[in-house]
């Protein structure tokens, strides 16, 4: 199920893209049909037109919905970063560390040299 659904979208997404292909497609696999019934100079003597009144159209029909959609930002983001000269609230002094370290011997490591015993099932 998940992969019908995924198929699904997949050619949902790439028809989109693929639209005037599509249309053109259609148009050569329906021409015949296009030309003796839709086409706008199926009654004219010596037209040469075969249905691409029709085919044009549709390409810009499709044109058309295509700019309606809104368009794709590509531009670049800045993005700041505050640092300490720029934030007020912090107190920066040059030559002072922005991390004070608190304590730095009271730390151990003592509990690496211990032997681990799992516990007892009683």
């Amino acid at each position: 199920m998940k992969h019908l659904v995924a198929h699904i979208l997949i050619l949902s997404i790439l028809s989109f893209q693929f639209s005037e292909l599509l249309i053109f497609l259609s148009f050569k696999i329906n021409q015949d049909y296009i030309a003796k019934n839709l086409c706008a100079e199926k009654n004219v003597e010596g037209s040469t037109c075969k249905g691409c009144c029709q085919l044009k159209k549709k390409l810009d029909e499709q044109e058309q919905q295509k700019e309606a959609l809104p368009p794709v930002q590509t531009g670049k983001i800045d993005i700041t970063f505050n640092t300490p000269e720029q934030n007020p609230r912090i107190n920066y002094y040059p030559g002072q560390s922005l991390l004070p370290i608190y304590g730095v011997e009271e730390y151990t490591f003592s509990f690496l040299f211990r032997i681990f015993h799992p516990p007892r099932i009683e």
